[in-house]
């Protein structure tokens, strides 16, 4: 291929891609503007999407303040993972002043509905104490709620509880049973499962395995848990 041909290769190709990045930006656009209309209608998964998509833009006050309003609307309405999220946004802060008090009434609102992150929502805010006075038994009822549904940080916390003895009596085959079942799905929870490793005698980890696909058989309904 001569210089000529080359160049000319160059430039088609840069056309082409061009012409189907424009496309996709002007799908992209117009999906945007459906969310939107649906949004403004009073659709509450709408308003939850929109919330998100504003969440993962650069995260700008601005950016977070729209992410908050849709996400308090869809939450208004009853969606319970809205709920939950705008829990969080008060928890930490983000797009709205932080108020704990509010979390923990969000969280509250979308436990009721039987929400994973509502429980271990409500159960990290009593385990810290965070606009409710501390209870580590609450926490264990809310992590324990939130584990059994294949929530890995809630199954991780309630590992770390039976591990220390926080909320209920100490149980390490019980603490490395929880261990196990978050490190499946959440590889943070690894180095507990490591740490367990070094405290146990075989014994005792092999009864954890023979406990986690208990739990799984009696838990775990579809394979997407698993």
């Amino acid at each position: 291929m001569n210089i000529f041909n080359f160049l000319r290769y160059c430039l088609i190709s840069f056309w082409l891609l061009s012409t189907v990045l424009d496309a996709q930006e002007a799908n992209r656009y117009s999906d945007i503007d459906m969310l939107l209309s649906k949004a403004d209608s009073g659709d509450a998964e709408a308003q939850y999407q929109l919330a998100m998509y504003y969440s993962n833009l650069e995260q700008t006050p601005e950016n977070q303040r729209i992410s908050f309003q849709w996400m308090l609307s869809a939450a208004e309405q009853g969606n319970s993972e809205a709920q939950a999220a705008v829990a969080s946004y008060y928890r930490l802060g983000k797009g709205i002043e932080s108020d704990l008090q509010k979390a923990f009434y969000w969280y509250q609102e979308s436990s009721r509905q039987n929400h994973p992150a509502g429980h271990f929502g409500l159960g990290r805010m009593y385990r810290r104490g965070y606009g409710v006075p501390e209870n580590d038994k609450k926490a264990v009822d809310f992590y324990t709620r939130a584990a059994i549904t294949g929530h890995p940080s809630a199954q991780a916390a309630l590992g770390y509880m039976y591990d220390n003895g926080f909320g209920t009596e100490a149980n390490p085959i019980e603490a490395m049973k929880w261990y196990l079942l978050s490190a499946e799905k959440w590889h943070a929870a690894g180095h507990y499962v490591y740490y367990m490793k070094q405290k146990l005698d075989e014994a005792s980890i092999a009864e954890a395995h023979k406990l986690v696909e208990e739990f799984k058989g009696r838990y775990y309904t579809d394979s997407s848990q698993q």
